[in-house]
């Protein structure tokens, strides 16, 4: 919930007149534009430093202890960001906010796919997002609620100052949640790590429990041959895990996913739906009831995700998306056209591109939402998972802080060719998700080494090479070395 709503909570800040006179930008130049859209980016910076802070301490220090510290982090940029005098003030709150919450966002995920049974980590994920987006749900109509009935530096500074709570009950509550097992196991405390998967497992039996437990013991032997002191360099540079093939795939999938267009009708949704041809009050209540929809699409990505698999609903989502952008970008170009010459069409047309925005993002919720965070903490091996999380997680913020920068330039600039744009780069990602992306779906972590393991980057080579093995075309002795395993196929 904290992540939703720290990530959402700029939205209605942004164009607040009391928040733009304290920090500098409220005299309506372009430099104005680019001040208000460097501060929302700059979050994103901070997030791609607490992402690399997770991936130097998390193996380190635990789980459970680096959640801790990333809402020290965060507590700390939200008390900064509430208290705010100016420009340079709030630069650095932002930045500091940002570190924790993507520290957070870093180590979450990967805690939960640890501990999270091979058939259901989609869905575990697919729960927190649900949250995430209630948060967001929740600071849009605090936001506007406050506006409404307080005063205009109580509705931003309020807002920025209530997400503490989150982040104290987090803080609070993380000693009384179990250590991931692969960490433990991987620090040598078998017993505890042994009594946890007993506890999260439904209806297993103890030998079950016992095959896992040896499944992720000899992972971590393989993975040991990879020594610590270079492992930064192997993950750049060819290995036998092919550890870089998996960060262009956990990286590049956070990337697609802010190119999905997702932010520009999100962050900036009252501008999209102004486009629409509201104004008044309108754009901002039909910002906030998209919200709605947005948290609703979670539930059934927690139905779809395990059951349809990471690539189809990737694939579907795209294709989804292509589809309706491109009606969107028709849709705003007739009501430009006709907002003089016909009002009665171009009122149509409004209700349309409205339509438009709230199918769209119903689709993103229920496809690509979850399944650009699952998948990166699923690649990895358990000695790089962390820092390979990292690395995804730090694209990510590249990403969004570039896109986030570039897009209120785009709306001002393109108008309704901004769908078009987005539409287009939606089909385009087709082709790397078909060709590259493995599944990742009901397979236990330690089973992804020898999908990877194959030379060829083809997912349709790592599926066949695993279904061999599976059906036990390579000998036990060979199986505890995943290259060697499919060389020999």
């Amino acid at each position: 919930m904290f992540f939703g709503y720290d990530s959402s909570c700029m939205s209605q800040v942004d164009t607040n007149a009391n928040y733009l006179r304290f920090m500098g930008t409220d005299s309506g130049s372009e430099r104005d534009s680019a001040a208000v859209g460097g501060l929302v980016s700059l979050w994103f910076g901070g997030f791609g430093i607490g992402a690399i802070l997770v991936g130097c301490m998390a193996d380190e220090i635990g789980r459970l202890k680096c959640i801790q510290l990333g809402c020290v982090w965060a507590i700390l940029g939200c008390a900064l960001q509430a208290s705010a005098r100016n420009f340079t003030w709030m630069a650095f709150a932002r930045i500091i906010g940002g570190i924790g919450c993507g520290h957070l966002n870093t180590i979450v995920p990967i805690w939960t796919s640890e501990l999270a049974d091979s058939n259901s980590r989609g869905a575990f994920v697919a729960v927190q997002f649900t949250l995430a987006l209630t948060g967001g749900t929740i600071v849009y109509w605090t936001e506007y609620a406050c506006l409404k009935t307080q005063s205009l530096a109580f509705a931003w500074r309020f807002p920025l100052a209530l997400q503490v709570i989150f982040l104290l009950f987090i803080f609070c509550a993380t000693p009384f949640y179990p250590e991931s097992p692969r960490h433990l196991i991987r620090i040598g405390r078998l017993d505890e790590a042994r009594v946890i998967l007993q506890r999260a497992r439904i209806n297993t039996t103890d030998m079950e429990v016992e095959r896992e437990l040896a499944e992720i013991i000899a992972a971590i032997r393989i993975e040991a041959e990879q020594p610590p002191p270079s492992l930064w360099k192997t993950m750049i540079t060819r290995d036998k895990l092919h550890t870089r093939r998996r960060i262009l795939l956990g990286a590049g999938v956070q990337i697609m996913q802010k190119f999905t267009g997702i932010d520009f009708i999100s962050t900036y949704a009252p501008e999209m739906f102004s486009l629409a041809g509201y104004t008044g009050d309108k754009p901002s209540l039909l910002a906030g009831g998209n919200f709605f929809g947005y948290t609703a699409s979670l539930a059934l990505a927690i139905y779809l995700c395990d059951r349809l698999g990471r690539r189809r609903l990737m694939l579907i989502g795209s294709s989804s998306m292509f589809l309706v952008l491109i009606v969107g970008g028709v849709l705003s170009r007739e009501l430009i056209a006709n907002a003089d010459s016909n009002p009665a069409l171009s009122s149509r047309c409004g209700a349309g591109v409205t339509a438009v925005l709230y199918i769209y993002t119903f689709i993103y919720g229920s496809t690509w939402l979850t399944t650009c965070w699952v998948y990166p903490t699923e690649i990895f091996p358990l000695v790089s998972r962390a820092k390979g999380t990292a690395v995804a997680t730090v694209a990510f913020s590249l990403a969004g802080g570039i896109i986030n920068e570039i897009v209120p330039y785009l709306i001002d600039a393109v108008s309704y060719w901004v769908f078009i744009i987005f539409a287009l780069l939606n089909l385009v990602m087709l082709v790397p998700i078909y060709l590259f992306y493995i599944e990742t779906a009901n397979r236990q972590l330690e089973d992804l080494d020898f999908l990877f393991a194959q030379e060829s980057p083809f997912f349709w080579h790592a599926e066949r090479a695993f279904r061999q093995l599976k059906n036990g075309d390579i000998s036990m002795e060979d199986k505890r070395n995943p290259a060697q395993a499919v060389a020999i196929l």
